[in-house]
């Protein structure tokens, strides 16, 4: 296998990787929403940090949003595998492993991507965008690091799925020609 595949189907395993070390920061951390001053709303978590007209307690709470964080777990799950794939289709130049990773990278940016598209109506929930005031108050949340590291990881999926792409064009083409 000439150096250019390599170098672009390594590369995309790459920078996979570092898509998939966002997202790990991003489903794990409760700030998808947050208002500024400690309060945040999380895939799975939802923090009081400073008491708002709605008198609830300090702390976190188990706050579930299970059509984002199903999509989000899932996404990364099919680019944990994608990765592996990709290196072991580059190794093994099995022609089945990378259309399959192809493909896991493909569904891997569209479920995350749903991840934060569905997250924009939740967003804007009354009972979320005034989190935690009673819906009254002039303050709101906006979207968290959280959100913008899904995003942010959204963008590096679908370089390294343009990297690979190339890669494996790239040795399909050589491999007709010889």
């Amino acid at each position: 296998m000439p150096g250019i595949q390599k170098l672009t189907l390594f590369a995309g395993a790459g920078i996979g990787a570092f898509a998939i070390l966002l997202l790990i920061i991003s489903v794990a951390t409760p700030a998808w929403l947050d208002d500024g001053n400690g309060n945040t709303i999380g895939l799975f978590r939802r923090c009081v940090g400073t008491n708002g007209t709605a008198n609830l307690t300090l702390g976190c709470t188990a706050a579930n949003r299970v059509t984002q964080g199903g999509l989000s777990v899932f996404g990364l799950l099919l680019l944990i595998f994608a990765v592996f794939a990709t290196i072991a289709a580059t190794f093994t130049r099995n022609a089945m492993l990378f259309l399959v990773s192809l493909g896991l990278m493909y569904f891997s940016s569209m479920f995350v991507m749903s991840a934060y598209a569905t997250w924009g109506g939740y967003s804007r929930d009354p009972s979320s965008y005034y989190f935690p005031n009673v819906p009254t108050t002039e303050q709101h949340t906006s979207t968290g690091y959280s959100y913008n590291l899904c995003v942010a990881a959204h963008f590096f999926l679908w370089t390294a799925l343009t990297l690979v792409a190339f890669g494996v064009g790239h040795y399909w083409g050589t491999e007709r020609n010889t």
